[in-house]
């Protein structure tokens, strides 16, 4: 077992929305905690073809401007944590090509580390790296997109998520990452936001994660008519040990229409 930052696998978790580097997906319930398991667990398979050719990195939008690459991470100013995960940074990387591991598995590791230690350009490097193996899985992209938020380079952002989306659209996390970044950085572009809340619809039909974000973002916009009625939908198809919390927030949004 070997350190890898926020990379996790193996457990049911949820991802978190901290700014935080994304976890290796397993099965999700509705966004909003942090997991904290660190251990590498491999997350390809021998089938799984690299691409180590024609893969540049991921583009800075145009639209863009990355004043600095670092930045305030989760440990920075923290000697002994910092110490901690350059330390486990370097571990990985004397794991690269060794075979114990899948690289791509190690170089998001060691992008998360660089994250972590608010260092933009290590992490956007590692992150890279593990694009260059295998273009076609979506973590990297999402934790990149992560990257670019904390960097405020936002329309970068949004082109990793939707590339995180496009490479993998099975995987209902990486929609609920999109989501729930672009109703909060962007509530206002009902377009982008109708685009990306239709693919996850049309992928997983009605699902109580998504329509949770859908209705938190109708909310924001005053809209609570339609809030309510996502909200009826949700508490519909939820455990029924939520069935309380649902209907209290239906009758807030209710009493404000």
């Amino acid at each position: 077992m070997i350190g890898v930052g926020l990379v996790i696998i193996a457990v049911a978790i949820l991802i978190s929305h901290a700014k935080t580097p994304a976890p290796i997906p397993s099965s999700i319930v509705s966004p909003g905690l942090v997991a904290t398991s660190t251990s590498v667990v491999s997350t390809t398979t021998p089938s799984e073809k690299t691409n180590v050719t024609n893969i540049g990195p991921f583009p800075i939008n145009a639209a863009d401007t990355i004043v600095s690459w670092n930045f305030k991470g989760a440990y920075t100013g923290n000697a002994t944590l910092s110490n901690q995960y350059n330390a486990d940074a370097s571990h990985l990387k004397s794991l690269l090509g060794k075979g114990q591991y899948d690289n791509y598995d190690l170089y998001i590791g060691i992008g998360n580390d660089a994250n972590l230690v608010g260092d933009g350009k290590g992490a956007y490097d590692a992150y890279n790296h593990a694009i260059a193996i295998y273009p076609n899985k979506g973590l990297a992209y999402v934790n990149l997109a992560h990257l670019m938020d904390e960097l405020g380079a936002y329309q970068t952002a949004v082109d990793a998520y939707a590339k995180a989306v496009a490479v993998e659209p099975a995987v209902l996390e990486y929609h609920l990452e999109q989501l729930y970044y672009l109703t909060h950085q962007f509530p206002k572009n009902n377009a982008l936001l109708l685009a990306a809340f239709t693919a996850a619809s049309k992928q997983f039909g009605d699902s109580a994660a998504i329509l949770s974000i859908e209705a938190q973002w109708l909310e924001s916009l005053g809209r609570y008519a339609d809030a309510v009625k996502a909200w009826q939908t949700v508490e519909a198809l939820s455990p029924a040990d939520r069935a309380s919390a649902i209907n209290a927030q239906i009758a807030r949004d209710t009493a404000k229409e």
